[in-house]
């Protein structure tokens, strides 16, 4: 197993050259000089640029519903070494235990593995591209992702037009309860909600705060230290 995980990170930094420099500026997740911060910041930049309806996609399970054939071929367009593809392949198919009986993924990435983190980026450059394409303001941190706009009209056309995007061309489905569209006060992106700054001659400008659920995860480690 540790010489499987060697195999991988080696794999990865090997992938990560090829791929590194076609990523989006948009893309803060598992990236060199990238981080959750930064994303924040830039998220809470937009919002104050009066882009305030923000459309939030939670993408259902999306380590488990990668589908293999699509990540393949996009790895194939770039990669033509037929045993690393063989090997990635394999890795990919690893068996799960499912109701005590061991069966090969047919779909997924395996969590926790050095190589997943990649793989999620190269599938979800996909995504980044459509959205760059279409000229839209977004952030994405692995498959967390949001777009920001100026009106619910134009919120709710990218959303149906991103959702119809993500069914159809990467058959990645969404957590509907969990998505919709957003105003600041109701946003949380990576640990952090926006309120306003009630400051006098700041109209509709807002500021970061740690989310509740943050907070809640913060005091249950305090009772446990304690």
């Amino acid at each position: 197993m540790a010489i499987d995980r060697v195999l991988q990170q080696a794999v990865r930094q090997i992938l990560a050259v090829k791929f590194e420099m076609d990523f989006s500026d948009n893309s803060y997740g598992f990236r060199p000089n990238k981080n959750a911060m930064q994303a924040v910041q830039k998220a809470l930049g937009y919002i104050n640029s009066g882009y305030t309806h923000i459309v939030d996609i939670d993408l259902k399970s999306f380590f488990d519903e990668v589908d293999h054939c699509i990540l393949l071929q996009l790895l194939y367009n770039r990669v033509k070494c037929p045993l690393t593809l063989r090997l990635i392949r394999k890795w990919l198919r690893v068996p799960i235990l499912i109701n005590g009986r061991l069966q090969k993924r047919r779909k997924g990435v395996p969590q926790g593995s050095p190589l997943s983190p990649l793989l999620s980026n190269i599938m979800l450059n996909e995504l980044d591209k459509e959205m760059d394409k279409r000229g839209l303001l977004y952030i994405r941190f692995a498959d967390d992702f949001s777009i920001y706009t100026k009106s619910e009209s134009q919120a709710r056309k990218i959303g149906n037009q991103i959702y119809l995007f993500l069914k159809d061309k990467l058959k990645l489905p969404i957590n509907k309860d969990k998505s919709g569209i957003r105003k600041p006060v109701n946003f949380t992106i990576l640990g952090y909600s926006f309120v306003p700054t009630y400051v006098k001659g700041e109209k509709g400008k807002y500021q970061l705060v740690v989310s509740n659920k943050r907070w809640k995860m913060l005091k249950e480690k305090l009772k446990t230290v304690r």
